[in-house]
């Protein structure tokens, strides 16, 4: 079963542990390999902790059976979309829960708690070199609308996504 927990400043650690093995497992090759060897974890727990105090944003950690699975981050966009008052942040489920159907529940959950604040439209960025996550948001209906591409630090290339809220 899977729930929903809303993230406080005593899940930092489980956050910051998400965080690290969720980059590890995507973005090798694709972030500068030192931002995955020497992870900084200071830096991470200090981010969420700003995420988690601020009130137009939403920090879930993602349990399935009770045990850790992933985080998504909802709110005002970190990067501004033209249109877009409410965009994921972040969203990641660990390996070990993906490809059994978690993906569209957590989904499901993000459309009903932007549907619940009023939203018709929702925004998303992703790494433009994170293939898996791209056929998720694509699959979900996602709509291109922003191509940043061709960057030499390839961490840097992003697509970003429109989503209807229904």
């Amino acid at each position: 079963m899977i729930t929903f927990a809303a993230a406080s400043k005593d899940c930092l650690g489980r956050l910051v542990r998400l965080k690290h093995r969720v980059w590890q497992e995507t973005y090798a090759g694709i972030y500068p390999e030192s931002w995955l060897r020497e992870f900084d974890e200071a830096g991470h727990a200090e981010k969420f902790c700003k995420a988690i105090a601020d009130r137009e944003s939403q920090v879930c950690l993602i349990l399935v059976e009770g045990q850790d699975a992933g985080y998504f981050i909802l709110g005002k966009p970190k990067h501004p979309i033209i249109g877009v008052a409410m965009s994921v942040n972040a969203l990641y489920l660990t390996s070990d829960f993906q490809h059994q159907g978690l993906g569209s529940q957590v989904w499901t959950e993000i459309l009903r708690r932007a549907k619940a604040a009023g939203q018709t439209v929702i925004g998303c960025r992703c790494n433009a070199h994170n293939h898996r996550a791209l056929a998720f948001y694509k699959r979900r209906g996602g709509e291109e609308i922003a191509l940043d591409l061709g960057h030499a630090d390839r961490s840097l290339d992003q697509i970003a996504f429109l989503f209807r809220v229904q």
